[in-house]
C-alpha cells in the first residue's frame, strides 16, 4: 500500500471547535478540472475529517473534525446527545433503525448536504448482530463549491476469530462496500471519496476507484479502525486521539483536494 504524503499545514491548527479554517493549495497543486454537471472550484479546501467508534453509545461526542463517522450510535437518547453537543452540524440519519447507529456530522456553517443514502449489506440475527450497513453524503463546501463523498460503515465483529458464519456476513459488507465507492465513483468520477469505520479486522482493504488505506500514525500493523482517500488527495497520516470513554480511540486526518 502507498504511503501518503503528510501535509502541515498551519491553517488547520485552530481547534475545530472554535472555528473551521481552510486554506488555497499552492499553483502547482491546483485541483482537477470539474466533470460535466459538477460546478468548477476555484480554490482547494483543506478539511479534518475524522470517525469515532463510541461504545454503544457510551462516550463522549467531541468536536475534533469537520466531517465525522460515527459508530454505535445506537439508541435515540445517544443520537440526542450527539446533536446536543454537535449542534453546529448537521447529521445524516438514515431511515432503517440500525443504520441510524452509523451516522454521519458535518459543519453546517460550511457545508451542505446534496444526496445521501444508505444501503443494507446484511440482515442480524438476534444476539449475534444487528442488520449492517453502510451510510454516504455528498456533500458541497459553500463558499468553494468543492464536493466530495464520505462513506461510513461498522462491520460485524469475531469475523476472523473461530466464527466461519460471521465471516461470511463480514466477505458479504465489504462486497456491498466496494459496490458503493464503485457506483459513487462512477457516478463523480472527479470528485474525492474518504471512506472510514470501524472495520473489525487488522488488515486494510483493497477499494475501487483508487481510494486506498491511510496510514496510521505511530501505530503497527493496520488498526481496526481504519480511514481511507482517493489517491489523488492530498492528506496527513491518521492521527489517533483520545477514547473520550470509548474502547476505541477517535481519529481524524487532513486533506486537501
Amino acid at each position: 500500500m502507498r504511503q501518503r504524503t503528510k501535509v502541515l499545514l498551519g491553517a488547520v491548527a485552530i481547534p475545530v471547535a472554535s472555528a473551521v479554517t481552510f486554506s488555497t493549495m499552492s499553483a502547482h497543486a491546483a485541483p482537477e478540472q470539474a466533470a460535466a454537471g459538477e460546478p468548477a472550484a476555484e480554490a482547494a479546501v483543506t478539511m479534518k475529517i475524522g470517525g469515532h467508534n463510541v461504545k454503544r453509545g457510551a462516550a463522549e461526542f467531541k468536536r475534533f473534525a469537520h466531517v465525522i463517522g460515527w459508530q454505535e450510535v445506537n439508541d435515540p437518547p445517544d443520537r440526542d446527545r450527539l446533536r446536543k453537543k454537535l449542534d453546529r452540524y448537521d447529521h445524516y440519519f438514515p431511515k432503517a433503525g440500525p443504520a441510524r447507529a452509523v451516522p454521519i456530522s458535518w459543519r453546517k456553517d460550511t457545508f451542505k448536504r446534496l444526496r445521501a443514502g444508505s444501503v443494507l449489506t446484511h440482515k442480524g440475527e438476534a444476539k449475534v448482530t444487528p442488520n449492517r450497513y453502510v451510510n454516504w453524503v455528498l456533500l458541497e463546501h459553500r463558499a468553494k463549491k468543492q464536493r466530495f463523498i464520505v462513506v461510513n460503515t461498522h462491520f460485524i465483529s469475531g469475523a476472523w476469530s473461530k466464527h466461519p458464519e460471521r465471516q461470511a456476513r463480514w466477505l458479504k459488507h465489504a462486497d456491498k462496500l466496494r459496490a458503493v465507492v464503485k457506483n459513487q465513483h462512477d457516478k463523480h468520477p472527479k470528485l474525492p471519496i474518504f471512506v472510514v469505520g470501524d472495520f473489525n479486522r487488522p488488515r486494510a482493504m483493497k477499494l475501487p476507484g483508487k481510494v486506498e488505506y491511510i496510514r496510521v500514525k505511530g501505530a503497527k500493523g493496520v488498526p481496526i479502525d481504519q480511514a481511507y482517500a482517493t489517491r489523488s488527495v492530498r492528506n496527513s497520516q491518521v492521527e489517533r486521539l483520545k477514547r473520550y470513554g470509548s474502547d476505541h480511540f477517535a481519529f481524524r486526518f487532513t486533506a486537501t483536494f
